[in-house]
């Protein structure tokens, strides 16, 4: 398989995995209600880093377009790298401060990881 190809996969993937889950950051149990659980919980978390400018409806509904702007940019090829580099900074901005407020860590490492191999395989593809 030529590492375009695989790029492109691997990359079409993360991008309709992000649409997807925009989801439960909307209240949608998909793919179950543990995520929307998990979701609650974090839009309710991102509120309150807002200092109140945001209710946990509007910041989840700020994370859901978020997720489906990176997904679709990460589908289209000419807007790839640009889309993950900013998903990337958002992403490690998150990181910090879950670690600072004690949050959960296992979902930023993995959207790390994915936003990584995404742009290694971009990288390799030049």
């Amino acid at each position: 398989m030529a590492i375009e190809t695989l790029s492109d996969a691997i990359s079409t993937t993360f991008g309709s995995l992000c649409i997807a889950s925009a989801l439960p950051f909307i209240g949608i149990p998909f793919p179950s209600q543990a995520w929307a659980t998990y979701y609650a919980d974090k839009n309710r978390w991102m509120s309150k880093l807002s200092n109140g400018r945001l209710t946990p409806k509007q910041a989840g509904y700020v994370g859901a377009l978020l997720r489906v702007a990176v997904g679709s940019c990460c589908i289209y090829q000419p807007t790839r790298v640009a889309a993950l580099l900013i998903n990337g900074a958002i992403v490690c901005r998150g990181t910090v401060v879950a670690y600072r407020d004690k949050r959960p860590m296992r979902p930023q490492w993995t959207m790390l990881s994915a936003v990584g191999l995404c742009l290694v395989l971009e990288q390799l593809n030049l």
